[in-house]
């Protein structure tokens, strides 16, 4: 009798079993409906970050009183690119669901150029500014961007790419994106500065993200022919699906630009602040824009004049290429590990890195003026909502060139204040620095709700490793503040202005130094600088066919002589033994009770 009530009390204490959802693969077709929810769930996504580079970018052409006009020419035509550019990777390139968006690592090297003496802004946003001068600077930012996109684009057709990741690791990588962030704080501060309504936003921003995640809100709806409660976490950044209902969640940086923005409209509205204010969403004639703006536009290359260019300009457009190059490597993998295929073969990388320029020579040729590159935030939501299907971001793409075509959303968007978009630009600089860290140390969670899989991929017990990351970050700190105060005057002007810009910007004295550092001094293994096999810490499919064409394309293109040679072309003959290290590296503990850790 005891047994028997023991047995029914422990069972009335079990836990509800999880179900979860089948996982949607890559290279799977889902039913029309929810390829079009989570393809429009993929761009509300990345809204808030693809917003973040044109908004800067208008402030630093110095438009004047045209900056509105010119902030919703650079938001269509951002969106334009960023659709293209993800139907590239998606289709052509590595055929896994990447979502390609504006590079911020572009940032950096257009205000240390337009910061220079000759290229200086004198205009304030009242002042009339012809449309050819800024419309100049546009030209020339496309004409170097296009000639930078051509090196990924060569070093992705050629293979190089994997000759230069075993020289550029984490240790480089890791201070670059730090120092990226830290070299935005006076915008950043700048920005906020203008008015306190920044603070509602960053009200916002923090109790959705550390109070509000895990609150489930009550929803009214229908349930078989009958009233019913749904319980929803609206303020997970990613949807949830609990154990009792499928939820869908909307997303903090989102919800917080939303918020605090629609707050600047009520203080308009009812003129609750001075006309002058940067609260304002009427400032810089922006509701004319929003009135005669055309509903639909389609950017076009040569919009903006011939592209111009400018060697030191380019340069510094390089260098943020191939930043944006091995911070997108390791998204691949990040990719393929969340989407539970194999490890990305070499001539998938290759494409991915190849379509990556293509992405940024559209930029160059429609006007964003920066490059394109994969976006870690939507990689995270596969790995939560479990559809990795590639045909979701094809959809996600033609919804983003719809709304770049429509030019009204862009207008609309056009009116946020400026201090909000240094709150918008904070919460992209938090994501960065995030990242950064993750580099050095990443916790990957399994499917976003099961067990946790920890991957050390830097030994940051190792004095040498500490020793490199601390002189790399302290280089890229005092090196740029000492030029800045004593610019280099060698007496050649183009050499000069060159010189000044790199010798300024934080993030390519880090690199640079981590760089030789890191290939210099010894003390450490491969594995622990993190320069392991990165296919090797994840279990996944071992079908290579998701990387590869449809059947009808490959036979087609095994018909071509020497086909096999090129370095983007998916190979038919797969080595036996590499495909047996990668089984046996996958063999993990089955207990679900503990936690599987992996040290490399």
């Amino acid at each position: 009798m005891s047994l028997e009530m023991d047995e029914s009390t422990s069972s009335t204490k079990e836990k509800p079993k999880f179900h979860q959802r089948p996982f949607i693969k890559a290279k799977d077709t889902p039913p029309l409906g929810i390829a079009l929810l989570y393809g429009f769930q993929q761009v509300m996504v990345c809204v808030s970050a693809l917003l973040t580079v044109p908004l800067i970018m208008a402030d630093s052409l110095c438009a004047g009183q045209d900056i509105a006009k010119l902030r919703q020419t650079l938001i269509s035509s951002t969106f334009v690119s960023s659709g293209i550019s993800t139907i590239i990777q998606t289709m052509f390139g590595m055929r896994l669901a990447l979502l390609q968006g504006t590079a911020f690592a572009y940032v950096p090297s257009v205000q240390g150029f337009m910061s220079q003496p000759e290229n200086a802004c004198n205009a304030t946003d009242k002042d009339y500014v012809p449309q050819e001068v800024y419309y100049g600077k546009l030209a020339l930012l496309q004409g170097c961007l296009i000639a930078s996109s051509f090196v990924p684009m060569l070093i992705g057709a050629t293979g190089i790419v994997g000759k230069l990741t075993k020289l550029i690791g984490p240790l480089t990588v890791s201070p670059l994106m730090m120092l990226l962030a830290f070299s935005q704080v006076k915008t950043m501060v700048d920005r906020m500065a203008l008015h306190w309504v920044a603070v509602v936003q960053g009200v916002a921003l923090f109790a959705t993200i550390l109070y509000l995640a895990d609150v489930q809100v009550p929803i009214p709806g229908l349930k078989n022919g009958k009233f019913h409660w749904y319980r929803m976490n609206i303020f997970g950044q990613y949807p949830v699906f609990s154990t009792t209902l499928f939820n869908y969640g909307t997303f903090q940086y989102l919800f917080a630009i939303i918020t605090s923005w629609l707050f600047c409209v009520v203080l308009t509205v009812f003129n609750l602040v001075s006309k002058d204010s940067a609260a304002r969403v009427d400032r810089n004639t922006s509701v004319e824009v929003i009135k005669h703006s055309n509903w639909v536009e389609v950017p076009y290359p040569g919009k903006f004049g011939a592209p111009q260019f400018n060697a030191g300009l380019a340069l510094l457009f390089l260098l943020s290429a191939m930043t944006s190059v091995f911070e997108s490597i390791g998204d691949y993998h990040s990719a393929a590990r969340v989407s539970g295929e194999r490890p990305p073969p070499s001539h998938a990388v290759n494409r991915g890195i190849l379509s990556e320029g293509m992405g940024s020579l559209v930029s160059g040729l429609l006007g964003p003026g920066v490059g394109m590159t994969t976006h870690t935030e939507n990689i995270g939501v596969i790995g939560i909502t479990r559809v990795a299907s590639r045909w979701t971001m094809v959809v996600a793409g033609l919804f983003l060139i719809v709304l770049g075509i429509v030019t009204k959303v862009g207008a609309i968007l056009s009116t946020i204040p400026d201090p909000l978009v240094g709150g918008v630009l904070a919460s992209s600089m938090a994501m960065v620095v995030g990242v950064a860290v993750s580099n050095l140390q990443t916790v990957i969670f399994e499917d976003g709700f099961s067990k946790n899989l920890f991957e050390f991929q830097v030994d940051m017990t190792s004095s040498r490793n500490m020793g490199i990351f601390g002189f790399a970050m302290m280089f890229g700190l005092i090196v740029p503040e000492y030029f800045t105060r004593y610019p280099v005057s060698l007496g050649v002007g183009w050499l000069d202005q060159t010189l000044n810009v790199l010798l300024r910007m934080q993030m390519f004295v880090g690199a640079l130094c981590a760089c030789i550092l890191d290939n210099t001094v010894g003390g450490a293994t491969r594995e622990q600088r993190g320069l392991q096999e990165r296919g090797k810490v994840h279990a996944g499919s071992l079908n290579e066919c998701t990387y590869s064409y449809h059947p009808v394309i490959m036979r087609v293109l095994n018909k071509i002589p020497y086909i096999h040679y090129v370095p983007i072309m998916p190979k038919d003959k797969k080595s036996k033994n590499k495909v047996d290290d990668v089984e046996n590296s996958m063999k993990m503990p089955t207990s679900s009770s503990d936690d599987t850790h992996v040290r490399m």
